[in-house]
C-alpha cells in the first residue's frame, strides 16, 4: 500500500466528516471575511481609479496653473504646438448654490464650484447622466448628488449666488456624473457657459489646459514641446496624471481596508479557538482508534502526521470555500461602505490570485496551528491504556499548577501595566490597552481552572427555577472545563471588543454633549457668509438690522443678542493678535473670576487662557483697559470682551457680525428654528448654527459607528456560535450512551433537548458576561485617559447595550444548539445502548 499515512488520514476525514462540518464552517467564515476585505479593497481601488480616471481620459499632456490661473492665451499656444490633435481649457471657480430651503449649500466649510463646459467633448472630465450640457446663458448642469439631495428636476430652477450676493436663477438642463473627485470634496458643482461663469464667479481663467497627442507623437515628446510653448504653469503627461489619480484612489480605500483586515484577523483568531477545541475533542473521542493504530505498528510521528494531514486537507478545502464566500462578503462591504465614507462607484467584483493565495495560506496555517497541540496529545496516547474504556472526561488536575502560574503572571503583569498607563492620562492609553491584552491572555490561560465554578454559579438559580434539565446541563459543563473554556473564550473575544467600543463611544457622546453645552451656551448663532472667488466661504461684513428686528419680534425667541467682532494688535507682553468682541444682549460667556457688570469705559474681560490676570492692563485701539473679569466657555471665539459702548468707541459702529439667540421657555427647538428660518427667508447668506443640530448629528455618527463595529465584530461572534454548535454536536456523539441511559431512566425527549439547549445557553452566557465585564472595565480605563485630555467627568457605561449583547449571545447560542439537541433527542434508545 503506497502512502499509508495519507490514505489513513483521508479515511479518517471521510469517517468523521460530519463532526468536522461546523469546524469547516468556522474556517469558511473567518477566511471569507479576510479574503472578502481584500476583494473589497481590489474592487474599490479599481472602481475609484476608473471613476477618477475621467479627468485623465484621452489626456496626453496637461498644463496646470501655478501661483496664478492660466490666461486664455495659454489654450491658443497649446493648440498651436506641433503634435497636438485637440486641446481644451478647464475653468474651476468657487460658486455658491442655494439649496431647496433657500440657504447657501456649504460642505466642510466650503461653498460649491462652477466648472466650464468642455469645448472638446472627448476631453470632458464628466459624463452627462441626464439631459445635456448648457448651450446658452441662463442654463446650468448640476452634479447628480446635489440633484438628488435637493430634489432638483430637469427644467426646474437652480439659484446661484451672484457676485453682489443676490440670488440669480438658472434653468437646470442636465445632470452630471463627476465620479469620485477629491478636488470637489462632495461640494455642489454646476457647469456653466463661459459667459455665465464670468458673470457669477468673476473669472474666465483656466486651472488646467489638457491636450491629446496626434498619432505617432509620444506623451513625453509632446509634454516637452508644450512646456516650451507655455508661459507659467507646469506640465505633466497623461500617464503621470493617471498615476496621481491611482494614488488618490488608494487613499479612499486603504484606511477602511486596514480596519477591515484588523477585524478579519480577530475573526480568524476566534476560528483558531474553535479549531483547537474541535480537534481536542476529536482526539479524546478517537483515543481508542489512535491507540489501535499504535498497536498495529504506527509510530508517534506517524499518528502526529496523520492528524496534521487531516487538518491540512480540512484547512485547504474550507479555505477554498472561504474564497468563494468572500465574493459575497466583498459585495456586502462595497454596498455598506457608504455608511462610513464616500460611496463606491459601480464595478464588477475583482478577485485576484494574491487574494486566493493569502486566503488559502492563512486558513490552512490557522487550521494547522489550531490542531497542533491536540495532534501532539493524540500522538502520546499509550496503546494499552487507551484501549481501556476510560471515557473521554477531561482530567482537570493535569497541569493545574503551571496553568495557574501562567495565569497569575499574565494577569499580574497586565494589571501593573494598565495601572501605570492610568497614571499617564491620555499618553498612557497604549499601556492601558496593552495591559488589558495581557490580562485577557491570562484569563484565557486560567479559564479551565475557574470555568466550572463560574458555570455552577451562573446555573444555580436557573437550575432551581427550571429543574432537572438545567441541573444536568450545569453538571455536563462542569465535567469538561477545558472544552467549555475554549468555547466561551472564542465568544468572549468578540463580546469584549463590542463592549469596549460601546463604552468608548458612549463616553465620547457624553463628553461631546458636555462640550457642546458648555461651549455653545445659546440655542442658535447666526453668521453672515460671503462667497469668495479665490477661496472658501468666509464671514461677511454683518447681519442686516432688518434681520435682527424681525427676529426680536418673534415671540418664540426670548433673547436676540447682536455681537460685534474685530481683530486688534494688543499688548505684545501678552499674546499679541487677538479677537475683540462685544454683545448688547444678556448672552455672555461663563465667568470664572471677576464680574462682567464692571465692563465699561476703560475696562475689559479676557479669556482665562489669554495670559492675563484680574487688574492687568492691556492695550487696545482706544487706549489701555483694565481686566475686570476672566471667562472660559463663550458663544464667540474671541480673547477680549468689551462693553457694547466701549467697543463702539474703539472700533466705531457698524452692523453686527453675529447674532446670538435663546429660545423662549416652553417653546420646542423645532418651532423656534421655523421662526428663525422665516425671519431669514430673504437672506440666504445668513447661516444658522444650532447646538441641538450638532449634538444630533454627532450622536447619529457615533451610533452609526457603533453599528458598524458591531456588524464587523458580529463575524467573530458568529464563528464563536459555530464553535458552540460544534461542541454540542461532538458532545452528542460522545455522550450517545449517556443520553440513552438518561432516556431509559425516565428523561423525556423534551427534557434531553432542554438539557442541551441549556448547556449552550450557559456557555454563551458565561462567555458573554465575562466579555462584557472585561470589555467594559477596559473601556472605562481607556476612557479615563481620553477624559483627562479632552474633557471632565466620568466614563459612561451603556447598560442597555451591554445587556443586549448578553441577551443576543444567549439567544443565538440557543439557535445554534437546536440541531444538535434535536439529533440527540431523536436517537433510538435501544440502538444507542447497544452501541459499543
Amino acid at each position: 500500500m503506497r502512502y499509508p499515512l495519507l490514505r489513513t488520514a483521508l479515511a479518517g476525514l471521510r469517517a468523521h466528516y460530519v463532526r468536522l462540518l461546523m469546524t469547516a464552517a468556522a474556517i469558511v467564515v473567518g477566511v471569507s471575511f479576510l479574503a472578502g476585505s481584500l476583494v473589497y479593497g481590489d474592487t474599490a481601488r479599481a472602481a475609484f481609479y476608473d471613476d477618477l480616471a475621467k479627468s485623465s481620459r484621452n489626456v496626453d499632456v496637461v498644463v496646470r496653473s501655478g501661483w496664478s490661473l492660466l490666461d486664455r492665451g495659454t489654450l491658443d499656444r497649446v493648440r498651436a504646438v506641433d503634435g497636438v490633435a485637440a486641446a481644451d481649457g478647464r475653468v474651476i471657480a468657487n460658486m455658491g448654490m442655494l439649496g431647496a430651503d433657500g440657504k447657501l449649500l456649504i460642505t466642510g466649510g466650503h461653498v460649491g464650484y462652477g466648472i466650464s463646459v468642455p469645448a472638446e467633448p472627448g476631453l470632458s472630465r464628466f459624463d452627462v447622466a441626464e439631459g445635456r450640457v448648457p448651450a446658452s446663458t441662463g442654463e446650468i448642469a448640476v452634479e447628480k448628488q446635489t440633484v438628488e439631495q435637493q430634489g432638483l428636476t430637469l427644467g426646474g430652477t437652480v439659484r446661484l449666488v451672484g457676485r453682489d450676493g443676490t440670488p440669480v436663477a438658472f434653468t437646470l438642463v442636465g445632470v452630471l456624473d463627476l465620479g469620485v473627485n477629491k478636488l470637489f470634496g462632495g461640494s455642489s458643482v454646476g457647469a456653466l457657459t463661459d459667459a455665465d461663469l464670468l458673470r457669477i464667479t468673476g473669472t474666465d481663467r483656466y486651472t488646467q489646459v489638457v491636450a491629446t497627442a496626434a498619432p505617432g507623437v509620444g506623451q513625453e515628446e509632446l509634454r516637452s514641446r508644450v512646456q516650451s510653448a507655455v508661459r507659467g504653469g507646469w506640465t505633466m503627461t497623461g500617464d503621470e496624471l493617471a498615476d496621481e489619480l491611482a494614488t488618490e484612489a488608494a487613499k479612499y480605500v486603504d484606511g477602511f481596508l486596514s480596519v477591515l483586515i484588523g477585524f478579519g484577523l480577530v475573526a480568524l483568531t476566534v476560528s483558531g479557538f474553535v479549531i483547537y477545541n474541535t480537534f481536542s475533542v476529536l482526539a479524546a473521542q478517537r483515543a481508542r482508534e489512535l491507540a489501535l493504530l499504535r498497536c498495529v505498528g504506527a509510530s508517534r510521528p506517524q499518528v502526529l502526521g496523520m492528524v496534521l494531514i487531516e487538518a491540512s486537507v480540512l484547512g485547504v478545502i474550507a479555505s477554498l470555500g472561504g474564497v468563494l464566500a468572500s465574493m459575497v462578503v466583498g459585495w456586502g462591504l462595497l454596498v455598506s461602505r457608504e455608511l462610513v465614507a464616500t460611496s463606491i462607484p459601480d464595478h464588477a467584483l475583482v478577485l485576484r490570485w494574491p487574494t486566493v493565495l493569502v486566503a488559502v495560506v492563512f486558513g490552512t496555517a490557522l487550521t494547522l496551528l489550531g490542531a497542533l497541540v491536540p495532534a501532539v496529545a493524540a500522538s502520546r496516547v499509550p496503546p494499552l491504556t487507551a484501549l481501556r474504556d476510560a471515557g473521554t472526561i477531561e482530567h482537570r488536575s493535569t497541569g493545574r499548577r503551571s496553568r495557574a502560574l501562567v495565569c497569575a503572571v499574565l494577569i499580574g503583569l497586565g494589571l501593573l501595566i494598565l495601572l501605570g498607563g492610568l497614571g499617564l492620562d491620555f499618553a498612557g492609553l497604549p499601556l492601558v490597552l496593552g495591559g488589558a491584552m495581557l490580562m485577557f491572555l491570562g484569563m484565557a490561560a486560567g479559564a479551565p481552572l475557574a470555568i466550572g465554578r463560574v458555570i455552577r454559579a451562573v446555573g444555580w438559580l436557573p437550575s432551581r427555577v427550571f429543574g432537572l434539565p438545567v441541573r444536568l446541563a450545569t453538571l455536563n459543563a462542569y465535567r469538561n472545563p477545558r472544552r467549555v473554556a475554549a468555547t466561551t473564550t472564542a465568544l468572549m473575544i468578540g463580546v469584549t471588543l463590542m463592549s469596549l467600543f460601546s463604552v468608548l463611544l458612549a463616553t465620547a457622546r457624553d463628553q461631546a454633549g458636555r462640550e457642546l453645552a458648555e461651549n455653545f451656551p445659546v440655542d442658535f448663532v447666526l453668521t453672515p457668509k460671503r462667497v469668495n472667488v479665490d477661496g472658501p466661504v468666509t464671514a461677511a461684513d454683518g447681519v442686516p438690522q432688518a434681520v435682527i428686528d424681525a427676529l426680536a419680534a418673534r415671540p418664540e425667541l426670548a433673547v436676540v443678542a447682536p455681537v460685534r467682532l474685530a481683530s486688534r494688535e494688543t499688548d505684545p507682553r501678552f499674546y499679541g493678535d487677538a479677537a475683540v468682541w462685544a454683545t448688547s444682549g444678556t448672552l455672555g460667556p461663563e465667568v470664572v473670576e471677576g464680574d462682567l457688570a464692571r465692563l465699561g469705559a476703560g475696562t475689559a474681560a479676557a479669556r482665562r487662557d489669554y495670559g492675563v490676570s484680574l487688574g492687568d492692563r492691556i492695550t487696545l485701539r482706544s487706549g489701555t483697559a483694565t481686566v475686570v473679569a476672566l471667562y472660559d466657555d463663550s458663544p464667540v471665539d474671541a480673547q477680549i470682551m468689551l462693553s457694547w459702548d466701549g467697543f463702539a468707541a474703539a472700533y466705531g459702529t457698524g452692523q453686527p457680525n453675529r447674532v446670538l439667540i435663546d429660545v423662549a421657555d416652553g417653546t420646542p427647538t423645532a418651532t423656534a428654528r421655523q421662526a428663525v428660518d422665516a425671519a431669514l427667508a430673504g437672506y440666504p447668506l445668513v447661516q444658522v448654527e444650532s447646538a441641538a443640530d450638532q449634538a444630533e448629528s454627532l450622536a447619529a455618527s457615533l451610533d452609526e459607528l457603533l453599528a458598524i463595529f458591531a456588524a464587523l465584530l458580529g463575524m467573530s461572534v458568529l464563528i464563536a456560535l459555530f464553535g458552540i454548535s460544534n461542541t454540542l454536536s461532538l458532545s452528542v456523539f460522545e455522550r450517545t450512551r449517556e443520553s440513552a441511559t438518561l432516556r431509559a431512566l425516565g428523561l423525556t425527549r423534551a427534557q434531553l433537548r432542554a438539557m442541551l439547549l441549556s448547556e449552550a445557553a450557559l456557555m454563551a452566557l458565561v462567555g458573554a458576561l465575562a466579555g462584557i465585564a472585561f470589555g467594559a472595565a477596559t473601556g472605562w480605563a481607556a476612557s479615563l485617559g481620553l477624559i483627562s485630555a479632552y474633557g471632565h467627568g466620568l466614563p459612561v457605561l451603556p447598560a442597555g447595550q451591554l445587556a443586549l449583547f448578553a441577551l443576543v449571545a444567549a439567544l443565538s447560542a440557543l439557535v445554534a444548539a437546536v440541531l444538535p439537541a434535536r439529533r440527540a433527542a431523536n436517537a433510538s434508545v435501544v440502538s444507542a445502548l447497544t452501541d459499543s
